[in-house]
């Protein structure tokens, strides 16, 4: 007998007590979507963490968890979760050699719409599927392409269940050019003829865009997977990983009010809209909080048992020991910065001027990989290297890019993009900047190209930027590193934005040690 079971049943005690009578009976325990246990992976769901101690309890003969979208840390991390000593581990299948990996840098909206109008136009027969980071740019995007003359239909949480069952099916069926849709579209596709993937925004990490991408090209025939890339598309990314993860004093008042005000989680005649009603709610209570965080805090609340939505009701739930998880701040916000390291490896991804795939199977441990040749030969950047196009940088980019480093450690991190800029160019007028060695350094660049070359440091991870409504910039420790020559620059994949002028090298010399200020 084989008995499918959702982990979300654990939750109830008669399920578990029902359970317990087969304890040392049952010849096998396999759970899928494995990664969702460990709080590294990129879905992780608290429900599926409480399975290691149901494992425990029923002493299963056998014991296997698989996942498509694993790193090797979150690998090991299920292996504790589970209580698995020395597993016997297979980690095959991530490469997809038929699958072509590159990135188009895009500019404004008018220049991305156009660029993916392009792309879909030019596809090589079958259909397009284009993913974009929310509901909004999904319809941006099906209207502009339905301008340009293409048969188009989108795909996201936000329409009627027909409508969006309608939509799919006629993808489904070869009718369309192109489907646009968010994260929502994807679980049960298998479309084999999808011959162009294009994320025309930044994926959230390297595992979503891994699990999208490989949506096509299902038939083993060439497909083409885009990432659109637009640096402004990070905070985009940024923003709704903070919306994510409300504060936990906001999670605390929600279950509170719902709690103590039971009647405000039911909907009514007169107002249907029930996030909407305990927003003003939390307002009185001094929570200014927007629909994507009250989203996010109804969603951490019923995932950790203390909210339960019926189809018409929110209720609080007392958290009960052993079955309701406690609410777990420091785990949220250690999922939150999981989620931003991520998306700093997507922006690395952007930014990269190796083997694209090289660094997608490294990042996920492909053994078979790393006994090859680390060049695929299907990706731009290594059509680049083949068609003899410099992928090194010059001694005067690389003199470009400690210059700004140094600036960007001169100024200790008190400014941000458009100041540094400024100081740079040599355009600010600040007496106080006089006594800084750099200051001026890339006279001769156009303001824009500065920025780019900020924000291909950004992806390289030489610089980060604080959060807050004022931002200030500051080197990491390998920015630091790299700006006295301890590292080489042309190791870190870095893409220089086109400079119409060559800057004058750095004052100080590489290894000599940083000299930020001039003496009297």
């Amino acid at each position: 007998t084989i008995v499918y079971v959702a982990p979300e049943r654990f939750r109830s005690p008669r399920f578990v007590e029902a359970l317990r009578v087969l304890a040392g009976r049952l010849a096998l325990i396999a759970i899928d979507e494995a990664h969702c246990i460990s709080e590294w992976g990129h879905d992780f769901r608290p429900d599926y963490r409480r399975l290691g101690g149901v494992i425990k309890e029923l002493a299963p003969g056998r014991l296997a968890a698989f996942t498509a979208t694993a790193t090797p840390e979150v690998r090991r991390d299920i292996a504790v979760q589970l209580g698995m000593d020395q597993p016997r581990l297979h980690v095959r299948g991530f490469d997809r050699p038929n699958l072509y990996y590159s990135v188009v840098k895009a500019g404004g909206a008018a220049d991305k719409s156009s660029q993916l109008a392009d792309l879909v136009r030019m596809r090589e027969g079958g259909v397009a599927l284009v993913y974009a980071a929310t509901r909004k740019n999904a319809e941006a995007y099906a209207a502009d392409l339905k301008s340009s003359g293409m048969k188009v239909r989108v795909y996201h949480a936000g329409l009627e269940d027909n409508v969006r069952e309608k939509n799919q099916d006629t993808f489904m069926a070869g009718k369309l050019d192109v489907i646009v849709a968010t994260n929502a579209f994807g679980m049960g596709v298998d479309k084999s003829d999808i011959r162009l993937v294009v994320h025309a925004d930044m994926p959230r990490s390297p595992e979503a865009y891994y699990q999208e991408a490989g949506r096509g090209g299902r038939d083993g025939m060439p497909t083409r997977c885009v990432l659109l890339f637009n640096h402004g598309d990070v905070r985009l990314q940024e923003f709704l990983i903070d919306a994510s993860y409300p504060g936990a004093d906001v999670l605390r008042a929600l279950w509170k009010l719902l709690r103590d005000r039971p009647q405000l989680g039911e909907l009514t005649p007169y107002e249907n809209d029930l996030e909407a009603r305990l927003r003003k709610h939390l307002g009185t209570l001094g929570y200014t909080v927007n629909g994507a965080v009250m989203g996010a805090a109804i969603r951490i609340l019923e995932r950790h048992g203390m909210l339960r939505r019926d189809d018409e009701r929110l209720a609080a739930t007392r958290p009960e020991p052993g079955i309701y998880a406690v609410l777990d701040v420091e785990s949220l916000q250690r999922r939150a910065d999981v989620e931003r390291s991520k998306l700093r490896t997507m922006v690395e991804y952007a930014y990269y001027t190796q083997c694209r795939r090289q660094m997608v199977l490294e990042y996920f441990g492909d053994e078979d990989w790393m006994q090859r040749e680390k060049k695929c030969g299907a990706c731009d950047n290594c059509d680049a290297l083949a068609h003899g196009k410099q992928t090194g940088l010059s001694t005067a980019e690389q003199n470009s890019i400690r210059s700004l480093l140094l600036l960007v450690g001169a100024l200790g991190g008190r400014f941000g993009r458009t100041r540094i800029t400024s100081i740079a160019l040599g355009t600010e007028d600040d007496p106080k900047f006089d006594d800084v060695v750099e200051r001026g350094s890339l006279r001769g660049w156009k303001k824009e190209q500065v920025m780019d070359l900020l924000r291909a440091l950004e992806g390289a991870n030489l610089i980060e930027q604080s959060r807050g409504e004022y931002p200030t910039i500051k080197n990491t420790r390998r920015g630091d590193q790299v700006s006295v020559g301890r590292i080489d620059v042309n190791e870190l994949g870095i893409q220089m934005p086109t400079v119409t002028k060559k800057s004058r090298a750095p004052r100080s010399k590489p290894g000599s040690g940083a000299r930020f200020f001039k003496k009297r």
